[in-house]
């Protein structure tokens, strides 16, 4: 990691109640990192979405981890099911299916490995 960069993570077992506590814990670390508020908001929804992804998809413990370099907010969730996430066509009437194609449309930059799905954000944090 580049002496630049800041990092948290989080793990937990699997629990839809961890979706929020992670979006607020994402939330205070870009703040405290001053990542500016239209970058943290959109990183914040990607927590959200891939956390969800994991806690529903995903298998045993899962893992959070965001990085914070000078240009770039890169989020890294794991768990230990090995079929990658992948872009789905959600129906009109269907309640999901649409994280994964919401993270493509936000970030910059997004992979699943099968155990890991991650994607990244450019941006500068703010002055000071």
């Amino acid at each position: 990691m580049p002496p630049a960069s800041h990092g948290c993570q989080a793990a937990f077992l699997p629990d839809l109640a961890k979706v929020g506590e992670m979006r607020q814990t994402a939330g205070a670390f870009l703040r405290q990192c001053r990542v500016s508020e239209p970058v943290a908001g959109v990183v914040v929804l990607a927590v959200s979405e891939l956390v969800t992804n994991a806690v529903v998809h995903g298998e045993g413990e899962v893992v959070l981890r965001i990085t914070v370099a000078v240009d770039v907010v890169r989020v890294s969730v794991t768990d230990h099911n090995l079929a990658p996430a992948v872009l789905k066509k959600a129906g009109p009437d269907r309640e999901s299916g649409r994280g994964i194609r919401l993270v493509d449309a936000i970030s910059d930059a997004w992979e699943s490995s099968g155990k890991e799905t991650w994607c990244e954000f450019r941006c500068a944090r703010a002055a000071g």
